[in-house]
């Protein structure tokens, strides 16, 4: 029967004779002396042989790139500092807000001051004049101050007290 030979085939390819491992051997210390240095030893070196499953190696490699993959992404490595260039730039930034709001400062108070020489020009009575500056005072505006306020009463509810009791 042919069906016998077939099996017969199948079991030649899983079995390696020792004539085609000392072929193999030969083939490899042929390679191994077109490549070797001077440095290398004589003979070929033999392959090193894992005694662990097909899946068990892949794993391991898996685990491996997926170790220096996450590594690569941590946050710890995304957050940097700034640089020379970069802090120059915000001082500047920061410098000419400053001269800006120095400049709104002092215009207003020259324009107070052009104000109420007007008044005493013109010469309005003591009373009125009281009521004009009361209305005109220069409050110093406080932008941090004033958003952080309105950022904590934002979520404040006022519940309207009952006099039942």
């Amino acid at each position: 029967m042919d069906g016998g030979d077939d099996g017969n085939l199948i079991i030649k390819k899983r079995f390696v004779s020792e004539a085609e491992l000392d072929e193999r051997r030969k083939r490899r210390q042929e390679e191994w002396e077109k490549v070797r240095k001077p440095e290398d030893p004589e003979e070929c070196p033999e392959e090193v042989y894992d005694p662990r499953s097909l899946y068990e190696r892949l794993q391991e490699q898996k685990d491996r790139k997926q170790q220096e993959y996450e590594e690569q992404f941590k946050f710890k490595n995304m957050v940097r500092g700034l640089d020379e260039d970069e802090t120059n730039f915000l001082d500047e930034v920061s410098r000419q807000q400053e001269l800006i709001e120095k400049q709104r400062r002092e215009e207003e108070l020259k324009e107070l001051k052009e104000y109420r020489n007007n008044l005493k020009k013109v010469g309005i009575s003591q009373e009125n004049k009281k009521e004009v500056e009361k209305k005109l005072t220069v409050k110093p505006i406080e932008t941090k101050n004033k958003f952080s306020q309105a950022k904590l009463l934002a979520g404040a509810v006022k519940h309207k007290s009952s006099e039942s009791g």
